[in-house]
Order: structure tokens, then sequence, then C-alpha cells
């Protein structure tokens, strides 16, 4: 089968592959839909979370196809979600305080597309903790929103309640757009968006931005402790210092997007009171982003730019690299 590789050279390849064989506690999930993650954009240059020598793909949705021996309650013809993150292993502290998205099996041993072989390929064999059935009511374009959709929640979760709030995003890919979005759900008063290109600025007004702005109009335009939330979601470190500018005293800076570089001045934290609160993956929030596609509560149609083949899939990646589009999907089934 022909599938998108992260080398051991640490090069993005397509590589043919056999089909995964079936374990007797797991499942075949044919693929559907898997879209390309900003981070996979990063993967040659990310080796603490992305092992050379798999298949990428880490926000899958397709159809059962075989199940193992072992394999109770999952059935073939099922259409589901696949949680990347969700092999956990159930019996470590962080599994057993609820809070799964530390546990060290599931995210930085066995995370799909990260350190085993993912879906961006026509089949994957998985683990059936990671799965999540999808109502039948559930379109195919929204069930492959599920994983992207959970990683702005959790980050919404963790802003507390911001209801009334003032909110600033910056970085407006698919995370930052989903993050206002949400952000208009949850009762903020105000909604800004920071993002330097202009493919994706033209998106803010249908995300609920009543500001979209360059990172220089951020600058020029916005006053200083005028924000309540921020959300920082594209790993930029002049960003964050921004972020530190806006936030009023009290303010809240919920880090989600990685990259290098500082940018959080321990004075302004300080004098400010500012709360600092990185946000890794998610934990119920992909179960409760399986519900908010389903409803429509999220509308995520407008933000699906291209639905490509698996053979296409590093063009597309070229194209992400570039800010030219908004979000890709792979069909590797067609």
């Amino acid at each position: 089968m022909e599938a998108v590789v992260l080398g051991t050279d640490r090069k993005i390849v397509l590589e043919s592959r056999p089909e995964p064989g079936l374990r007797p506690d797991q499942v075949i999930v044919e693929v559907d839909l898997c879209g390309i993650c900003g981070s996979d954009l990063h993967a040659p240059h990310l080796p603490q979370v992305y092992r050379g020598g798999f298949v990428m793909g880490h926000e899958p949705s397709g159809r059962i196809t075989r199940v193992g021996d072992e394999v109770e309650d999952w059935k073939v013809g099922q259409r589901v979600a696949v949680n990347p993150n969700g092999n956990v292993c159930g019996h470590c502290a962080y599994c057993l305080s609820g809070r799964p998205n530390f546990c060290r099996q599931a995210t930085m041993e066995t995370a799909l597309g990260l350190q085993t072989d993912g879906a961006l390929a026509p089949w994957m064999a998985v683990f059936p903790g990671t799965l999540r059935a999808l109502p039948a009511s559930m379109g195919r374009l929204a069930a492959a929103w599920v994983e992207p959709t959970a990683t702005a929640l959790r980050a919404a979760v963790l802003a507390g309640d911001f209801a009334g709030a003032t909110v600033a995003v910056f970085g407006g890919g698919p995370i930052g757009q989903l993050a206002c979005r949400i952000s208009v759900r949850r009762g903020a008063g105000r909604v800004v968006l920071v993002e330097p290109a202009p493919e994706r600025r033209r998106f803010g007004p249908a995300s609920g931005a009543e500001l979209t702005l360059s990172p220089a109009e951020s600058g020029a335009g916005l006053p200083d402790s005028t924000v309540d939330v921020v959300f920082e979601c594209s790993g930029n470190a002049a960003a964050r210092a921004e972020a530190l500018r806006l936030l009023a005293p009290g303010g809240v800076l919920v880090n989600v997007g990685a990259g290098p570089g500082g940018g959080f001045d321990p004075d302004v934290v300080l004098l400010k009171e500012i709360t600092i609160r990185g946000s890794f993956v998610y934990g119920s929030e992909f179960d409760d982003a399986v519900g908010l596609l389903a409803r429509g509560d999220i509308r995520v149609d407008d933000l699906t730019t291209e639905i490509v083949p698996v053979g296409e899939a590093l063009r597309a990646i070229d194209t992400l690299r570039s800010a030219e589009v908004m979000k890709v999907l792979v069909a590797p089934n067609g």
C-alpha cells in the first residue's frame, strides 16, 4: 500500500508498505480521511515525539474492516474516529488520576502517526481503546475534524470561564480558527484573530473574529492590557511576547502551539499576575468533540480546503508550509 512515511533519515517520503497485520488485541481500520496536522509539517525536526520509520497521520476517521479475536464490543462496518493518543496504560499515576494526556505509553511511546504507524495509508492497525464510535448522522468532513477540534476544545477548557471576555487568538491555522469558533460558542464578548498569512486571515470573520489582524497591525492597533484570554496557537516567540503585552492583569494565556524561543518575560508575568497554562493534547475533550461536531455546533466544512489522494500528500504538505491553504485532508481509499 502507498503511504506517507517519516523515514529514518528524517525525510517525509511516499513509500510502498505492506498492509498491517492483525493482532488478536487490535482492529484494522480502513481510513476514510486523515488530516495533515501543522505539527506534521515539522516532523523531521521533532525527534522527541516523531520517531523515524513509521507511517504518518494522526487525525483519522474510517471504518472497521477486521476485528481481532480478543477484541470485544467492536464489529466490522462501524464508522469510527481514532484517538491517536488513546492507547493508555490504565495504571500509571496519570491514568489513575484522570489525566490520560500525560500517560507516557499513550502520548510518547505508541501515539499513532508519531511513534507507531498512523493513518496516511489505506489501512491502520489500532488498539480498541483508541476507537470512538461515530453517529450515523455525522458527516464525512465532520468526522475527519474530531482530533483537531479536541485539541482546541482542551485549550478552551483550560482557559476557564471566559464568558463576556475579550479573547485574542494568535495563529489562524485550523486550531486557531477552531479556538475562535469555540470561544464564540462559550460566550466570549469579543474575539480578535492575529495571523500573518492573508489566505488564513480571510477566515477570521466566519470564525467569529470581530477583528482579524496581521502581527504588525496587532502591535499598532491593540492597546496594552486590554485582553482577558489569549490562545497562542502559532508557536512563535514574538507572539508569546505580544500576548503578555495585551493581557490585562489577572489574564490567562493558554499556550497551544509549540515552537522554539522564549517570549515569556517573567517580570510582566509577575506584575500582571498572568496565569500561563500549557495545553497538551486532550482527555475527555476527544469524546466531547465528537458530540460538538455531530450536532453541528462547530462548523468545519468551510475550513476544509482540499481532499487529495495519498499520492498528492507531499505536494499538499508543501502548500500547507507556505500557508496558501487552510486544511488538507487525505483520502487514502478515494
